[in-house]
């Protein structure tokens, strides 16, 4: 956790507010004053995003190994995975997941995640994770090795649980994939 933190916001003051970021500002002092509370609760969600977005791009550098990636999941988790709009998996709980995802990744040789644009929201122990991935997957078929191109939007619900942030509830919607011989 930061201890002390010093803004320094050179942007324009309109009757006392920081005209870009809606914050009340200490105008006998300058701009570089935040009104007390509101840089403590900007802390704490600066924090928690970053929490977040470890926990996103954790799960993404592990690729394929499913059993590491069960960590940043809550024991009663619910995903839904949809291919082309349709609900194609709909799984409930963390063991059932595993299981799930294991035969799912089973035949895959070789993966590449690439994590892009992201909005997080948090409310409190509660957040909502909007990301986009893509997704590169080699497999063997027919004796040739194939490549899957999967460009993912997931929209995660995250809770604080004993300190961590874990993803509740997941959509996993695969909006194109290209398939094609490498």
């Amino acid at each position: 956790m930061i201890d002390n933190l010093n803004l320094r916001l050179d942007l324009p003051i309109v009757n006392g507010y920081n005209k870009l970021t809606g914050h009340l500002v200490n105008s006998m002092k300058g701009n570089t004053d935040v009104v007390k509370g509101e840089c403590q609760m900007s802390l704490e969600i600066l924090e928690a995003k970053e929490a977040i977005r470890e926990v996103i791009d954790g799960f993404a550098n592990l690729e394929c190994d499913v059993p590491a990636q069960m960590a940043y999941f809550t024991e009663d988790v619910h995903v839904m995975v949809y291919m082309g709009g349709k609900l194609t998996m709909d799984i409930h709980g963390r063991d059932t997941l595993e299981k799930q995802f294991s035969a799912f990744t089973g035949g895959i040789k070789a993966s590449h995640h690439q994590n892009g644009q992201q909005v997080i929201t948090v409310e409190g122990n509660k957040a909502t994770d909007v990301h986009y991935c893509r997704a590169a997957l080699v497999m063997e078929e027919n004796g040739r090795d194939m490549v899957s191109d999967n460009y993912i939007r997931y929209t995660d619900k995250l809770v604080k649980q004993e300190g961590k942030w874990l993803i509740k509830e997941r959509e996993q919607h695969f909006v194109i994939t290209k398939k094609g011989e490498l």
